[in-house]
């Protein structure tokens, strides 16, 4: 008769996943990282805001919420988030599908070009793209040799050249989910869908995307959470007219030191995330519920 630790390595032996709980101790290290570097930013948001207890907190609350200034780039931050989101998003799928749609060869090569600007440090990015859209860059000097425009365009310090700046930064945080959901997708339901007579449209709107629809989540989720802590592109090509709640929250900091008020703006831009998350989930828990 078999020890039980013969069993065990045995069973590890032939790939089978054994069911016994993981140790505590054995994740305990997980746990420290999560609370040293996640929580523990938070607990001192917590701890700056209630410094000088609820009354004084509930009041630099009803201070910045009636801001008009606050307000107004909050509403910024949202907006250009979201639009982001939807321009990734969009992009981001029909490139994802033409690359399922490639050949291996084809697929290697665009798989490189997605991930080489992740090696690229995002202020060189940002920078190139203001030589493009400057009064003097290559856009306008395109265009004055060309003679389209007899001055050069004010591009630069605008919404719509941060909206490509940033969707620049996070199309591979769109692509990458929606391609890898892609990758997973039964051959053969493609194969029956045009056995059945469908066109190549109707296999798409009615097999693929619905498939397909958790990545496309996944990646909204991704691009809009990292969108609403935009920093260093709406900085260098937004200007001071175009800056996002970051960019609030850093000048209150480092330029007024006033840490309280800069605290207060992080916090409320955490709830209003998290508020979001929620509510997406929610819905898309409903959704699911009446597919069903």
């Amino acid at each position: 008769m078999k020890s039980s630790r013969e069993v065990a390595v045995a069973e590890v032996g032939r790939g089978v996943v054994l069911s016994q709980p993981v140790g505590f101790a054995i994740v305990s290290p997980l746990f420290i990282l999560l609370g040293v570097f996640f929580f523990g930013p938070i607990v001192a948001l917590a701890l700056a805001v209630l410094d000088g207890g609820l009354k004084e907190a509930s009041g630099l609350f009803s201070t910045v919420l009636s801001d008009n200034l606050f307000r107004t780039v909050a509403l910024r931050t949202l907006r250009v988030a979201l639009l982001t989101t939807i321009m990734s998003v969009v992009i981001g799928y029909a490139m994802a599908y033409a690359m399922w749609r490639s050949s291996p060869r084809v697929r290697s090569i665009a798989l490189a070009l997605i991930m080489f600007p992740l090696l690229t440090s995002i202020v060189v990015r940002t920078y190139a793209w203001t030589a493009l859209f400057s009064r003097y860059g290559m856009i306008n000097i395109v265009l004055l040799k060309l003679g389209i425009t007899d001055r050069p365009l004010a591009m630069l310090y605008t919404e719509p050249v941060v909206l490509i700046g940033m969707v620049q930064v996070m199309l591979p945080f769109a692509i990458l989910p929606i391609y890898t959901t892609l990758l997973s997708l039964d051959l053969d339901l493609l194969r029956a869908s045009a056995i059945c007579g469908a066109r190549g449209w109707q296999t798409f709107l009615k097999v693929v995307l619905p498939l397909t629809r958790q990545g496309a989540g996944v990646a909204s989720i991704l691009v809009f959470v990292f969108s609403l802590g935009f920093f260093i592109t709406p900085a260098i090509l937004g200007g001071p007219t175009n800056i996002m709640i970051s960019n609030m929250i850093s000048t209150q900091v480092t330029t007024f030191y006033d840490l309280k008020g800069g605290a207060v703006m992080s916090v409320v831009l955490l709830v209003v995330t998290l508020c979001l998350l929620l509510l997406a989930s929610r819905i898309g828990n409903i959704a699911a519920h009446y597919k069903r």
